[in-house]
């Protein structure tokens, strides 16, 4: 099965590309990767500056169709996964767990999207596509609809609720993002984060 890595935000809030910013002295990407590597076979990155991720040995994949945004790098991912279903992750989630990941995957041969869902909506950078979305996410980016969530209708979708009695509370960092320098500051020095998350809905 395949993972990518989505690292191609343009990270204007933090300054810095976020796939490079350190934790316990390794970059948020690398950690990913190491993490990612005893779950999949395939791992993959989807970013619009291939040059700055030779250094890991992985291929990139810039976005078929320029300036459509996360959608079209989840379109794009699925093009080029050669697995029936694909792991997409977003670069600014440093503290991703092997255990949700692995309840999310459980649940990928009778669905097309499965999907974490939080207190503040769902995370669908953080989730599983299955080879069957790439036609209903042809058409909206045909049609200008970027939104993450604008094809879900056309699929079929499990949302998995965080907030459920039966899931380990430690599921809910997984899914955790970091958007500004203050928030990476705060996780850098304290190992912990706000819980100001960027949310697609």
């Amino acid at each position: 099965m395949t993972a990518v890595i989505l690292a191609g935000g343009k990270s204007s809030r933090m300054g810095s590309n976020k796939a490079f910013l350190k934790l316990k002295g390794k970059a948020f990407i690398e950690r990913q990767i190491d993490l990612l590597r005893e779950m999949f076979d395939e791992i993959l990155i989807s970013a619009n500056t291939p040059s700055e991720y030779e250094y890991l040995n992985l291929p990139v994949f810039k976005d078929i169709y320029p300036e459509k945004g996360p959608l079209c790098g989840i379109y794009t991912s699925l093009v080029n996964s050669g697995s029936a279903s694909t792991f997409m992750l977003a670069c600014d989630m440093p503290f991703v767990e092997s255990g949700l990941i692995k309840h999310l995957k459980s649940f990928t041969k009778e669905y097309d999207v499965v999907v974490p869902k939080s207190e503040r909506g769902l995370e669908p950078l953080h989730a599983f596509y299955s080879k069957d979305c790439i036609d209903p996410i042809k058409k909206e980016l045909d049609n200008n609809n970027l939104r993450i969530i604008s094809f879900f209708p056309h699929v079929k979708v499990k949302v998995v609720e965080l907030g459920s009695l039966t899931l380990p509370d430690s599921f809910k960092n997984s899914i955790k993002n970091l958007n500004t320098r203050d928030e990476y500051i705060l996780s850098r020095d304290n190992n912990s984060i706000s819980n100001n998350h960027c949310h697609y809905r």
